[in-house]
């Protein structure tokens, strides 16, 4: 078996109580089956109070039942998890143990990430050194493809791979533009798809996202009001490009976009849509910067990075919106 990671995945750690936003708030918290079980075993009064706080979820599924402001009942008042506290981090429930983990399963192959609605992640991206690098580990396994959908997905993901290979070494140019780039990432893969992408403007982008289901009511005021302006972020475009030095920025985030969500293509085929969902989300994301620029008249790291991980809340954790997108 083959696993495969970004270079400072290893390096990710939790920064707990001292994090700008909070990955136990805002969000459901499925409890799987195995720490369910574990959880009716733990004594005393804090394991009674676990119990009390498991509810079943719309779709049927057990989950913590959310307090006010949608916190995780077990989050104390200085943003730290007393499930933790009082019993270890092996009593995690598994989204909890591995978030903002994910992963990918290919015939043979499995992928690793960072998830960027994590501030220490899109820290850790937009920060380190050079643009995007991969790291690959074998643990000595054979691959066995055991039937002739698995064979395949493999020569299809093997193909993707390839491909995105090329796009990253595109991507490590640092002698050209980050415009430039994204003109030859697109001429490659339209060679490989024998076919031109239907890429969007940035008006048609900004337009297409208002038909996303919004994440709170936030994102929909967000939204509405970048639609509404965006002829006056538009206009000073040059002058944001010139000044806010993006060129490894937005290489490093096309990078991720592309490794995390075109091998999936493996699956279902879309090369092509995958790969202008991947194309227009950096450009979306460019936009939400120009729009900070315009309004503050500058872009700090914090910006780009509340930015980044906003779009990724909104859209890549939804399945719904990434496939809306992709088909658009």
């Amino acid at each position: 078996m083959i696993f495969i990671k970004p270079s400072f995945y290893d390096r990710f750690k939790c920064t707990a109580g001292e994090c700008g936003d909070n990955c136990c708030i805002g969000w459901e918290i499925d409890v799987d089956d195995a720490t369910l079980s574990r959880y009716r075993d733990i004594p005393g009064d804090f394991g009674a109070e676990i119990r009390k706080n498991i509810e079943k979820s719309p779709d049927g599924s057990n989950c913590f039942r959310l307090a006010e402001g949608e916190r995780c009942p077990f989050l104390n008042k200085d943003n730290l998890c007393r499930i933790i506290i009082n019993c270890g981090e092996d009593a995690l429930c598994h989204i909890c143990r591995n978030h903002p983990r994910f992963f990918e399963w290919f015939p043979g192959v499995t992928e690793m990430g960072l998830g960027l609605s994590c501030e220490e992640v899109c820290r850790l991206l937009l920060t380190g050194e050079g643009v995007f690098t991969l790291v690959e580990e074998n643990d000595g396994e054979p691959i066995e493809l055991l039937s002739k959908e698995d064979t395949a997905v493999s020569d299809m993901y093997i193909a993707i791979s390839g491909l995105r290979r090329d796009f990253f070494r595109i991507l490590a140019d640092d002698k050209a533009e980050f415009l430039d780039k994204k003109v030859r990432i697109a001429e490659k893969a339209e060679g490989f798809c024998g076919e031109e992408l239907p890429l969007k403007n940035v008006v048609e982008i900004a337009e297409a996202y208002k038909n996303t289901e919004p994440i709170d009511e936030e994102w929909t005021r967000y939204i509405n009001e970048l639609n509404r302006n965006i002829n006056d972020y538009l206009i000073n475009k040059d002058e944001f490009v010139s000044k806010s030095h993006g060129n490894r920025y937005y290489s490093a985030i096309l990078a991720y976009i592309l490794y995390r969500h075109l091998a999936k293509a493996a699956f279902d085929g879309d090369v092509v849509g995958r790969i202008c969902f991947c194309l227009e989300s950096v450009r979306f994301i460019e936009l939400c910067d120009n729009r900070t620029y315009f309004e503050k008249g500058k872009l700090t790291l914090a910006d780009r990075i509340e930015n980044l991980k906003r779009w990724s809340k909104q859209i890549e954790y939804s399945d719904e919106n990434v496939l809306m997108l992709c088909l658009m």
